[in-house]
């Protein structure tokens, strides 16, 4: 009986071994496969295929027959020295509109539009499916950027020199101890913009404004009604008279457009208004580009003021 017991033992050990390499033979197979697919069979099948779409899908490729004949177009039109097009297969196409020095914006616009519309034209409205780019200019590229980026860093200096003098301003009228404060980190954030602007001695005069500014204490829960400072000369924003409490400076750092130059001038080609779409140049509206020109100018991060140029 206890022979038995034990082949029937030896019996069932060896087929619990036999299912459990099967299980272990079928996982390693499936393990080997899916690394195989993953290195081998999956890149092969995507050779070639562009991972977010053909960017030229649907659009109708450009005939340089249409290229050239819009060139030799734009070259005929008055203020206009030449006509560059720019097309890399891709689905954006530039138009480069070079004039003569001395031309007028609007001259300058005028001929561009009359380009786009010869070039759209000529190409059957085909050109219609690209992001058409267009820029306006004259004169020696390389030139003008240099004098052009050195007249948009002086006005940046000019400014941040002007919102200086508001903010200390304004200390001198409220001087409560926010606002004394705001006024010192401004002018140790910007000292060389202050320099470059009044010099030397307008930064140091600048201090000593600072240092002969006698602070206020606000009154602690100035919002509440009741709190009454009587004879003081400093009013809430309720009105009341007698109510210690000071405003802030109400504006933030927004540098406005400088206008350095017209030219270059870029606009993109609108196929809802059948218009060239140019870039902003009113000023009425600020720029977002947050990038501060000069690092050692740039205030810190607890700063009220926002830096855009």
């Amino acid at each position: 009986m206890e022979k038995n017991k034990k082949q029937y033992k030896g019996k069932k050990w060896l087929k619990f071994r036999h299912i459990y390499g099967m299980i272990m033979l079928a996982v390693t197979v499936y393990f080997a496969w899916s690394v195989f697919d993953l290195l081998v069979i999956t890149p092969g099948q995507q050779t070639g295929v562009v991972a977010l779409g053909y960017r030229m899908e649907n659009i109708q490729e450009l005939e340089e027959s249409w290229i050239t004949g819009t060139e030799n177009f734009g070259a005929t039109l008055n203020s206009v020295d030449y006509v560059s097009i720019f097309w890399n297969t891709g689905p954006v196409v530039y138009v480069s509109v070079r004039v003569h020095p001395g031309t007028q914006l609007s001259v300058a616009q005028s001929a561009a539009t009359e380009v786009v519309e010869y070039f759209i034209a000529v190409s059957n409205e085909v050109v219609l499916q690209y992001d058409i780019q267009v820029v306006v200019s004259y004169g020696d590229v390389e030139v003008l950027r240099a004098e052009n980026h050195a007249a948009v860093v002086q006005h940046v200096h000019e400014y941040n020199h002007s919102l200086v003098e508001a903010i200390l301003a304004h200390a001198e009228q409220y001087p409560s101890e926010y606002n004394v404060h705001r006024a010192y980190r401004n002018i140790n954030a910007f000292p060389n913009s202050i320099r470059i602007a009044v010099g030397e001695d307008g930064l140091a005069g600048m201090r000593a404004r600072l240092e002969m500014i006698d602070i206020v204490t606000e009154v602690d829960g100035y919002e509440d009604q009741g709190v009454e400072n009587e004879g003081d000369e400093y009013n809430g924003e309720n009105g009341e008279e007698g109510v210690v409490s000071m405003p802030r400076y109400p504006g933030e750092r927004q540098i406005p457009r400088s206008h350095i130059t017209d030219f270059p001038n870029w606009g993109t080609w609108c196929n809802v208004r059948s218009r060239i779409s140019w870039n902003e140049r009113s000023g009425d509206r600020p720029t977002h580009d947050n990038e501060c020109l000069d690092e050692d100018e740039c205030p810190d991060e607890d700063e009220d003021e926002t830096d855009n140029p």
